[in-house]
């Protein structure tokens, strides 16, 4: 099941933007900069170029289109079950 939020120029006069836009999509990319930067996931330059089209987006022109997709997941019947502690039950 999927879902989808965009957020063009038809939605910028509601809070959208600034809710899931700014604080909370464009914010929870931020607060990983550190993180892949030391990893070396991504450069800064372009880390940083990212994040400006990000807050780029929330213009009065800008567009934001986020997928929400939900996952299921079923642990094989060879895998330790929860609480084993590793051991087979």
């Amino acid at each position: 099941m999927t879902r989808t939020l965009k957020i063009d120029q038809e939605l910028q006069q509601n809070d959208l933007v600034d809710s899931f836009t700014q604080k909370t999509f464009t914010w929870m990319v931020e607060a990983v900069r550190e993180e892949a930067l030391a990893a070396r996931i991504i450069d800064a330059a372009t880390f940083d170029a990212g994040i400006r089209d990000l807050y780029r987006a929330a213009e009065p022109d800008g567009v934001f289109c986020y997928t929400f997709f939900k996952g299921v997941a079923a642990k094989p019947a060879h895998l330790p079950q929860e609480g084993s502690n590793g051991r087979d039950v």
